[in-house]
């Protein structure tokens, strides 16, 4: 059973004996470094989460030139829509747009080392998507197929100028947090998107303990106990008493038996059906059972 980090501390309160060498604050701060601990050394099937990435297809009617931070264009129908996405103009340069102004007109977070005075091709893309702020750790990315994960150098290494597209991208990489203008994790595709499609993210939550309602995702008692082993220690690093050494010791061993239950009772919750009973009245021939009796998939006859 999932508790709330008031209870928690509680209980490891309780099993330190209220001691006057230890308070609330240096408790929820073990509750901290010991939920992280906990959080990742297993998936945690209530840690799994996936959601959906839809791209959008890119844009490259007419042509454009360049003034400064200004794209003017000729034979476009910019949107709104388009600031935030990124404009590659001829097969070299790779802006961000940062304002729509007209169907015409639209502005680059940076100049180019030199005006664009000659009406030229370019392609609007979007390659960078925000991803939920919830999440943590990526499990698989998937449209079609399943992409590989490459390190962004590795996508600058071969591609710097995203010039290479397709239908669908073969690649993902994870973006730290950004702070301008979502706060959250992004991840890029590549090749760039060059139609819109959907691509399905397998994730692992975050999963805080800033307030006292927070709950960890799996079961407290897991936390209890590892934080009860780290205030004995805190106890004894303040008092020099060997007893609390024992203690901890005492509280390890609880830890690690509830941690084993709590991954048992994670696994099976999770795991695929390995039993299959038929009900009805209606009787089944022996060599239904022999044809089908493989993988560990054991069948009865009847109800029972």
């Amino acid at each position: 059973m999932s508790l709330a980090r008031s209870t928690i501390r509680t209980q490891v309160l309780k099993n330190v004996s209220d001691h006057s060498m230890i308070v609330a604050a240096d408790v929820n701060t073990l509750i901290d470094l010991c939920h992280e601990e906990i959080l990742n050394s297993y998936s945690w099937s209530r840690r799994k989460a996936d959601t959906i990435v839809d791209t959008v297809a890119s844009y490259s009617v007419g042509t454009v030139t360049t003034s400064g931070t200004t794209v003017t264009g000729s034979g476009t129908t910019f949107t709104s829509a388009m600031a935030d996405r990124y404009i590659r103009i001829s097969r070299t340069y790779f802006h961000r747009i940062t304002a729509f102004t007209s169907t015409t007109s639209l502005t680059i977070e940076q100049a180019l080392p030199a005006d664009v005075t000659t009406a030229t091709s370019y392609s609007i893309f979007r390659h960078v998507y925000d991803l939920p702020s919830t999440f943590g750790r990526v499990l698989n990315a998937t449209s079609d197929d399943r992409l590989t994960e490459w390190s962004r150098s590795e996508i600058d290494r071969v591609d710097p100028y995203r010039s290479s597209t397709a239908d669908r991208p073969t690649v993902y990489s994870i973006y730290g947090l950004d702070s301008i203008p979502s706060g959250v994790f992004q991840i890029e595709f590549w090749p760039v998107p060059s139609s819109a499609t959907a691509v399905r993210i397998e994730f692992l939550r975050t999963n805080t303990l800033s307030a006292d309602t927070d709950r960890p995702l799996y079961r407290g008692d897991v936390l209890s106990w590892r934080a009860s082993e780290s205030a004995a220690f805190f106890l004894h690093s303040r008092t020099g008493d060997r007893s609390w050494l024992d203690l901890a010791d005492r509280y390890h061993a609880r830890y690690l038996e509830a941690l084993q239950g709590a991954k048992e009772e994670d696994l099976a919750r999770m795991s695929p059906v390995t039993h299959i009973r038929f009900g009805g009245g209606g009787t089944v021939g022996d060599d239904y059972f022999l044809d089908r009796d493989v993988g560990g998939i054991m069948f009865r006859r009847g109800g029972g």
